[in-house]
């Protein structure tokens, strides 16, 4: 998986001082390879360069057509009119599609496939600018799989213009030396279809390296499914950005060097080690001047049909 298309945006977006905002969408999705009709969700950061362009990293999540559950990644560059204080813009936006499709292999749910791949997504959209920064959104997609099948779909939401948050108050959030240790518990879940469940532990140690940037090591459990405890360590680098005074949004990045197996059902199957890549999106809290509330969504990718999210809810310690 090549996460440039998604890591350069955001580390713009990360780095630069003005006009970016975040958004959250719902709406209904066609899948044209089953000729059906799910739910649909987008999540996005975008970074406006000038009163007629910008540049967006986004989850989107085309719902659960049968047997095709599929979610991914987009990097898209954005041409628009210009942003009003109040009233109507209008954009396009096109770029590439990094997707997860939960499929089958012999044509039931319990053969199910971990499919990646790229495609492409072009988007519409309407905003109406509000007060206090806010605005309403009307979006339409079309994602092209290139042979895995086509969605489109509508989408309405709000989004919101991130404020500057003065280097004093950043300072506060994170500086370049400081170290933390966390704490973390939830759920690991399976990417098939039954979405089997687990209890997941992380320990996370992790470095600032600007205000922008740090870097992490972590013990992961992702818990027992079937016969098998899947564990290992990450190594992520993120980046950051402030949403209000005391909340940060972060990317991780990285590796996940893990222990595993093929056939859950099967004890004496030998376990092997894999590196696989592991991708987090979360927020984190200043509670006080030394602890952090954190949650977070973490996607493991595998090329062998394991793939799995990991919901983590932590505490750390500033020193």
């Amino acid at each position: 998986m090549n996460t440039n298309y998604f890591v350069v945006p955001l580390l713009l977006a990360c780095g630069a001082a003005s006009a970016q905002d975040v958004s959250l969408l719902a709406g209904t999705l066609n899948n044209t390879m089953v000729h059906e009709r799910s739910f649909a969700a987008q999540l996005g950061l975008s970074q406006r360069f000038s009163p007629y362009t910008s540049v967006g990293a986004e989850y989107f999540n085309e719902g659960h057509p049968s047997k095709h559950h599929r979610d991914g990644l987009t990097a898209q560059f954005w041409l628009h009119t210009p942003i009003p204080e109040r009233g109507a813009s209008f954009a396009v936006g096109l770029g590439p599609y990094y997707f997860f499709d939960t499929t089958t292999g012999l044509g039931h749910a319990s053969d199910y496939r971990n499919v990646h791949g790229w495609g492409s997504m072009a988007s519409v959209s309407m905003k109406w600018h509000l007060a206090q920064r806010t605005y309403i959104e009307v979006r339409a997609n079309h994602v092209a799989a290139h042979g895995k099948g086509n969605s489109n779909s509508v989408l309405i939401g709000m989004g919101y213009e991130l404020r500057n948050v003065p280097d004093h108050v950043r300072d506060l959030n994170q500086e370049p030396g400081d170290r933390m240790l966390m704490l973390q518990f939830g759920q690991a879940i399976v990417n098939s279809f039954e979405s089997e469940r687990a209890r997941a532990l992380g320990v996370e140690y992790r470095g600032t390296v600007t205000q922008n940037m740090e870097w992490s090591t972590a013990y992961l459990s992702e818990g027992r499914v079937g016969v098998v405890e899947r564990r290992g360590v990450t190594g992520q680098l993120w980046l950051l950005r402030p949403f209000t005074d005391r909340t940060v949004v972060e990317l991780g990045v990285g590796g996940y060097l893990m222990r595993d197996r093929i056939d859950r059902s099967d004890a004496s199957e030998a376990s092997f080690t894999r590196l696989v890549p592991i991708v987090t999106i979360g927020a984190r809290y200043r509670l006080s001047p030394d602890w952090r509330a954190q949650l977070s969504w973490s996607r493991v990718v595998t090329s062998y049909h394991r793939d799995s999210d990991v919901l983590l809810l932590g505490v750390g310690k500033m020193f």
